[in-house]
């Protein structure tokens, strides 16, 4: 494969090979795309269908019906958001007769031998983009009369229902109801509402004793001052001060204290008010938090010693969503995105790529303490998902390792806590081999790991003032050589399997990158007496003697390092460039390297600006996110993705490290 497009339409041919140029024309189309969004809050109710910590929505229907008899069937609906139209798999269990639908479509059918087993059963279904509805139907018999519907990989793929039907509002989570016998499925696919088939939780008031605070919002459409009407109890402060101060034309903020009695009569002359955040679903004009004391109050969206703010609703609670593509969502593929735009912005002087960044990475933090409250009160939190699981490496090293890049002193509260509850799982909960190297749950090991975990270890050593994350760090790159390195060609195989005793002799392109450039960041911050670090830099080097003697005459690598067959690889081209460009900064190579090195990223730069980017700054040839096996063929047949976040900052970084090395 020479080009992914037309010659004439690669960022080259627009550009020539200014790196500077290209590195914006990527950012700039990245941003366009992905601008900044806020979450979005919807109200839930707390008696209504609920997930677990790992994503699985539990249809109790043997507790919500018990008076049901054997055959009555159950139905529950919710929405699924997806930004953008993929495949996906769900797992479903149950012990009696279980369909799922969607959008229209019957996409599954319970077998007898699981449901008598309870076990698991996989399907594969096609997501749209926008809304999706699903369906679940489940027959009462005499053993059960529930399920469980969860994704197949939730912290992945995080599933937030809604509510259909446009009267309920947008609000979180499933309409369900109870079928007579031999009742067919009604029209739930439209709009309007099929009564009285789908239950109407009741609507009341909160009653609860003690003061609370309440926030609302309202607009002013021309400057004056306004009349308010309240009981004695309640005392009011306009955008923070005198309500009787004369207001500016356009949005304002009260906060009030009192009884909830008295809140629901608070009234100002010519104005309406409404939540001080949009919120779909049911909700009151004003958000309550309380009883309160003293204390501080806390600001929406975190929590405080009553909790959070809600509704003033009995059993009704606000909840926020991340229901942007990539905007707002902490995921490692975007630790490595916004670690090359926060570096680019830094090069090109340019505050706009900085700010993005910087508000991305303070949106997740400070919603972190919300969203862990969320995960244990309700079970599956609607923001930050993959860093609330936890689970693994892949849950918490990239994009922690952004976050301190973005607050490098751990200013910020949240990050410093965040970083420290990292740093604590990768050094004492995460799985390790009798010797000490990072293992995954599933007895294997990935080269994929040392990124997941060194560049987060080489900031919190920064943070904390501490060589022992340094030190980890060293150990665990020395353990992965022992376990991964193929000597006869100086480069990586993938993985390893424990349980067999070997690693699988194949060179996947990204895993290979991964470590050579965790290799670069570790040594750019281990300290030139640090014991380990001649062996660090002889592994440099080889790999780098490895990896030079593979690259393409076009100056990318292939998808499998030595397969010339297979697919010209971007990520992993870029974090050679990176490497190599930070050997020949930083004094890592003797003279004949560095001038081999550089000219090998020179020809990769090159080659992507004229293969796999093109003028409107779109960016292909980037692996999907990988699995493992030991078989070529299941990394030949891992297709490259379009505008993959796995390559696009890694990219834009490589054009960063080539021109600081020149």
């Amino acid at each position: 494969m020479s080009c992914y497009f037309p010659s004439q339409d690669s960022a080259a041919a627009l550009l020539g090979s200014s790196k500077e140029a290209v590195i914006r024309l990527l950012a700039d189309r990245f941003m366009q795309v992905n601008p900044p969004a806020p979450f979005v809050w919807r109200s839930f109710d707390e008696a209504g269908i609920q997930a677990d910590k790992k994503g699985g929505y539990h249809f109790d229907f043997d507790v919500r019906f018990p008076a049901a008899a054997v055959g009555d069937r159950a139905i529950a609906v919710g929405n699924l958001y997806c930004p953008q139209a993929k495949g996906s798999r769900f797992n479903l269990r149950c012990h009696n007769p279980a369909e799922v639908y969607l959008n229209g479509e019957r996409v599954f059918v319970s077998t007898g031998a699981k449901e008598r087993s309870g076990e698991n059963d996989v399907f594969s279904v096609s997501l749209n983009e926008g809304f999706n509805r699903f369906v679940i139907l489940a027959e009462k018999t005499k053993i059960g009369f529930s399920c469980v519907l969860q994704n197949a990989m939730p912290q992945w793929e995080p599933c937030n229902y809604v509510m259909p039907f446009a009267r309920r509002g947008g609000e979180a989570g499933f309409v369900y109801a109870l079928l007579p016998a031999e009742q067919p499925l009604p029209d739930v696919w439209g709009d309007d509402e099929p009564l009285p088939f789908l239950l109407e939780p009741v609507e009341t008031s909160l009653a609860q004793a003690g003061e609370f605070a309440a926030l609302a919002a309202f607009d002013m459409a021309e400057a004056g001052c306004i009349a308010w009407h309240k009981p004695q109890g309640v005392t009011l402060l306009v955008d923070g001060g005198d309500p009787a101060a004369c207001l500016a034309a356009g949005p304002h903020q009260v906060m009030m204290r009192g009884s909830l009695a008295d809140l629901a009569q608070v009234q100002g002359e010519g104005v309406a008010l409404h939540p001080p955040v949009p919120v779909h679903g049911r909700c009151t004009p004003y958000l309550v938090y309380g009883p309160v004391q003293d204390g501080e109050i806390p600001a929406l969206g975190r929590v405080g010693a009553a909790g959070t703010w809600r509704p003033a609703l009995q059993g009704m609670a606000l909840r926020p969503y991340v229901e942007s593509a990539l905007f707002g969502r902490w995921t490692y593929p975007l630790g490595v995105t916004l670690y090359g735009m926060l570096r680019a912005g830094g090069r090109l002087n340019a505050a706009d790529l900085t700010a993005y960044v910087q508000q991305h990475v303070q949106q997740v933090t400070g919603i972190h303490e919300y969203a862990e409250y969320d995960t244990e009160r309700y079970g599956f939190a609607g923001v930050n998902q993959q860093i609330c699981w936890l689970d693994a490496l892949d849950d918490c090293g990239s994009f922690g390792a952004l976050m301190l890049r973005c607050d490098p002193t751990g200013a910020d509260p949240d990050v410093r806590r965040m970083a420290d509850r990292i740093a604590h799982y990768m050094m004492q909960e995460q799985p390790r081999t009798a010797e000490g190297a990072f293992c995954r749950r599933d007895d294997t090991i990935w080269a994929d790991d040392m990124y997941m975990s060194v560049p987060f270890l080489c900031r919190y050593a920064e943070l904390t003032g501490d060589e022992a994350p340094l030190d980890f760090a060293a150990e665990q790159m020395l353990h992965y050589k022992q376990l991964l390195f193929l000597p006869e060609k100086q480069v990586m195989a993938h993985m390893r399997c424990l349980i067999h005793g070997e690693n699988n002799g194949i060179p996947w392109s990204r895993g290979n990158g991964w470590v050579i450039f965790s290799l670069s960041e570790l040594l750019q911050v281990l300290p030139p007496e640090h014991p380990r670090r001649p062996a660090l830099l002889d592994f440099f080097n080889q790999l780098t003697q490895g990896y030079l003697a593979l690259q393409d005459e076009c100056g990318l690598w292939h998808q499998i390092l030595d397969d010339p067959e297979s697919y010209l690889e971007s990520s992993a081209t870029a974090m050679m460039i990176c490497a190599f460009s930070r050997g020949k900064k930083f004094g890592w190579y003797d003279e004949a390297t560095a001038l081999r090195a550089m000219a090998a990223a020179r020809k990769a730069w090159q080659g992507l600006t004229e293969i796999a980017i093109d003028r409107q700054g779109n960016l292909y040839g980037v692996c999907q996110g990988s699995g493992f096996s030991f078989s070529r063929a299941y990394y030949r047949a891992l297709s490259w993705r379009f505008n993959d976040t796995h390559g696009i900052g890694i990219v834009m970084l490589a054009g960063v490290e080539l021109l600081e090395a020149e």
